[in-house]
């Protein structure tokens, strides 16, 4: 379950969209640790062309005195890739967000930062409300990879490959999901880099407790 991700300022990001080709990369909201329920960017395709909006991180909303607000009985910051065929997101409004560090632990304990030292989209859902002027938004979620199942046993996030092809696809409104299935597997390897850890004092905190290194390298404990 991804819950805390990084979208830096000092990353990249906004070159990293403009090579992506997405418009209007100013609107990029950045900001360390963001959190479920609150306003984060993504890209969607719903004009036609790759273009990054804001959302509120919670798919399902419910209007609470005239304002949309998370919904209280569904907590829907991700969305688990066995229910993907259930979703009508999945077939028409795919999303792509932008970041360049994530944070899991195990069971609340031993919270490591994620980054392969480069910015990447994880892929998403997104619903539209009040005719379009509201978007909120999920992260999908894969199992766990056998590198990585030790820091989070349940799941880990869908990444985008680095491929244009795939953007373009992703973003568009072609119904046919059969195409996604073979990037439905959990991968720890992004543009030729292997996914690194780092061990934090807190899952909300920057501070951290020991070095930086790969998945493939066993945590001291």
């Amino acid at each position: 379950m991804c819950s805390l991700f990084d979208a830096d300022d000092h990353a990249g990001i906004q070159r990293f969209l403009e090579q992506a080709g997405a418009g209007h990369p100013q609107r990029m909201i950045f900001g360390r640790r963001q959190r479920p329920t609150s306003k984060i960017s993504i890209v969607t395709g719903r004009h036609g062309q790759p273009e990054l909006e804001n959302a509120i991180w919670h798919l399902y909303l419910q209007k609470e005195g005239g304002e949309y607000r998370p919904h209280k009985k569904y907590w829907s910051i991700n969305s688990n890739w066995r229910k993907l065929p259930q979703r009508p997101e999945y077939r028409h409004s795919r999303c792509l967000i932008p970041a360049n560090a994530w944070v899991e632990s195990q069971h609340g304990e031993h919270p490591v930062e994620f980054s392969f030292g480069l910015p990447f989209f994880f892929c998403g859902l997104y619903k539209v409300w009040e005719g379009g002027r509201l978007l909120s938004c999920s992260i999908i979620t894969l199992p766990a990879h056998p590198m990585t199942e030790r820091f989070h046993d349940k799941s880990l996030p869908m990444i985008a490959p680095p491929s244009s092809s795939f953007i373009r696809q992703w973003l568009s409104p072609d119904a046919d999901t059969g195409q996604f299935a073979p990037y439905l597997q959990p991968r720890v390897e992004y543009a030729g880099r292997l996914l690194h850890y780092r061990p934090l004092k807190r899952a909300t905190s920057t501070e951290y407790t020991g070095p930086e290194a790969p998945v493939d390298e066993a945590p001291d404990h």
